[in-house]
């Protein structure tokens, strides 16, 4: 009898080793089929993309009638505010196309397209690079800048300088002003 109670602890005992070690294994094995994935991309060559898109060529095409309109009705108040908002949306495209600027605005043009860009480069989340404060060393990183440039259908030269931004470092937005160009 009492060898019995000891092979029953004994098999108790194996069986719940046995069991820790199969629960260890499965959740190391889960943890690496569960990585993370970001995409993350260069907001700066998906402000210049968009910047030479025929949207972007369309929507500052509708700006100039406008101030034109204003212009040939010797409306000074309605050219002096669109003269405004033209300076402003400049110095914001200087922040996005050489620094670090949002283009959440942008990047909202093309929302509807992200799931499929995701899904493309095997990632969870899309976000600026110039965001991603930390990441830890068990998450993959996947850059989609230019899957993002190409929803611009943007022209060679487009796509040229797109690439050719991503060369270089941004300029810090401090030292952003309004008459770069």
């Amino acid at each position: 009898m009492k060898t019995t109670l000891v092979s029953q602890r004994r098999f108790i005992v194996s069986s719940a080793v046995a069991l820790c070690v199969m629960a260890g294994a499965a959740a190391f094995g889960q943890s690496k089929e569960n990585t993370l994935r970001i995409g993350v991309y260069d907001s700066r060559a998906v402000a210049v993309a968009y910047g030479n898109s025929a949207e972007f060529r369309k929507s500052l095409d509708a700006v100039t009638a406008d101030h034109k309109k204003a212009k040939d009705a010797k409306d000074d108040k309605r050219v002096k505010e669109i003269e405004t908002q033209m300076k402003a949306k400049q110095r914001r495209a200087h922040e996005q196309g050489f620094s670090t600027g949002s283009v959440a605005d942008i990047v909202a043009k093309i929302k509807d397209s992200l799931p499929g860009v995701a899904k493309k480069a095997g990632v969870d989340v899309i976000v600026s690079k110039w965001e991603v404060n930390y990441q830890s060393p068990g998450i993959k990183v996947v850059d989609v800048t230019d899957d993002l440039v190409s929803l611009f259908h943007v022209s060679a030269k487009g796509l040229e300088w797109a690439k050719g931004i991503k060369a270089q470092p941004p300029v810090p937005i401090e030292q952003i002003t309004d008459d770069m160009d």
